[in-house]
């Protein structure tokens, strides 16, 4: 049986020269005047970041005539195509393709995954789909294995600047001002969904807590799995720090895709034990 897989640019996975049987369908960003940009391979990190130095972005979901006519085009050469898109907790994008798989041309043959996933994690799920066709498992079994362990994810994200949150409007200038004086940062937790965990006083405090919180709920698996968006060099030596320090040891080390950038910002680093 032959299997495609499609993943959307929240993966972060753009260069599809290293993979075997992987497309990409991606995600769209829109600028301030309404109009957008593929975030595909061909928009790159340099020109995301200055465009999101001069004006607030906003994500949408990948156009749906986009995403059909690359289901057609595959199932000419594929028996079967798996989707792994963006967490349903984030974005409509899972709801909307999972209702057009159960149309009568794509029903048991295009499989719109739960996968809970974005970035870091999409990544793993795919190198676990490799796997697992490797030792010759069904569809089937593949789909229900992902969905079964995305369901227990648990990692935390920690934004050092709130810069791009006050920009969004997620957060008020004035509390983002006091948190910046009493250099308080705050611990999200990502579960699927992203929600307050907790905060604390400096950006390495606030680091050291959320591995210990990883490190308490896996005691018996210390691989790390790390995205960050742009961030100086002492930032990121600091991190490696005190990952190490823990004792933990690090799998994927990737940049955060742009479409999460616009809306955690600059300097945020997301931890995710590797389940998989």
């Amino acid at each position: 049986m032959k299997i495609a897989i499609i993943v959307d640019s929240s993966s972060g996975i753009k260069d599809m020269s290293h993979y075997k049987d992987l497309y990409l369908v991606p995600l769209m960003i829109t600028k301030e005047d309404g109009t957008q940009i593929e975030d595909d391979e061909s928009f790159s990190n340099e020109e995301f970041y200055k465009l999101n130095k001069e004006q607030v972005l906003k994500t949408s979901q990948s156009i749906p005539e986009t995403m059909l006519n690359k289901w057609d085009e595959l199932l000419k050469d594929y028996d079967k195509v798996i989707c792994l898109l963006i967490s349903k907790g984030l974005s409509g994008q899972y709801n909307t393709f999972k209702m057009f798989s159960n149309e009568e041309e794509y029903k048991n043959k295009v499989f719109v995954v739960d996968t809970n996933g974005v970035s870091i994690l999409i990544k793993r799920q795919v190198k676990y789909i490799y796997k697992l066709m490797d030792h010759k498992k069904s569809i089937e079994e593949i789909i229900n294995s992902i969905e079964n362990i995305s369901s227990n994810l648990l990692g935390y994200i920690i934004p050092k600047n709130l810069s791009q949150l006050v920009r969004g409007g997620r957060i008020s200038k004035a509390a983002a001002g006091l948190a910046r004086i009493l250099r308080i940062t705050p611990i999200l937790k990502y579960d699927g969904t992203i929600d307050k965990e907790g905060k604390t006083r400096t950006f390495k405090k606030a680091v050291s807590n959320a591995l210990d919180l990883i490190k308490k709920n896996n005691q018996n698996n210390l691989e790390l799995d790390i995205a960050c968006s742009k961030s100086d060099e002492e930032t990121i030596n600091l991190v490696k720090k005190v990952v190490e320090e823990k004792g933990f040891k690090v799998g994927i080390w990737e940049n955060i895709p742009n479409v999460v950038t616009c809306h955690t910002g600059e300097e945020t680093f997301a931890f995710i034990p590797n389940l998989y």
